[in-house]
């Protein structure tokens, strides 16, 4: 009797645990589905890691296109953005970003790139970023002060 009662509470125990934990098992976790966390896009690039492209504007003709783009391989990469200006050319401007290194426009100090994108705050501008074995095509947030933490960003641009 007194073993079945040891296996009885045991077999309860168990139930009791499984049943409770058991989401945790089947559930799928949030934190692993690939998005970006701000209002930026990102793509990659075979090595090359384009983060947070935005393209900000203060409607009086200053604009900034910021973003981060850093190399993930143990040698340098030269890259080309591709985008039409206002007046619906194509253009493109190439850079090169180091070994394990990063490349930064308007982040951490450094001045935001000049280009002139074509469209106003609220649309998405297709930007095409090529590397050197790879291409990816972004669609680009063009964003003005209408938003209170970018109000601040805004204001500089004309400093630059």
């Amino acid at each position: 009797m007194l073993i079945r009662r040891a296996i009885l509470g045991s077999v309860i125990a168990i139930t009791a645990v499984i049943t409770t934990t058991g989401c945790n098992f089947i559930s799928p976790v949030a934190s692993l589905n690939y998005y970006a966390p701000s209002d930026g896009s990102q793509a990659d690039i075979g090595r090359l890691k384009a983060r947070n492209l935005i393209y900000f504007t203060d409607n009086q003709g200053h604009t900034g296109f910021y973003g981060a783009f850093a190399n993930s391989g143990s040698t340098a990469i030269t890259f080309a953005i591709k985008f039409k200006n206002a007046a619906g050319a194509s253009q493109y401007r190439e850079f090169s970003v180091g070994a394990y290194k990063v490349l930064n426009f308007g982040y951490q100090g450094k001045k935001s790139l000049q280009i002139d994108l074509a469209g106003k705050p609220g649309d998405m501008v297709n930007v095409v970023v090529y590397s050197e074995t790879d291409e990816a095509s972004i669609n680009v947030p063009i964003m003005d002060a209408t938003l209170p933490q970018y109000k601040d960003l805004v204001a500089g641009l004309s400093s630059n």
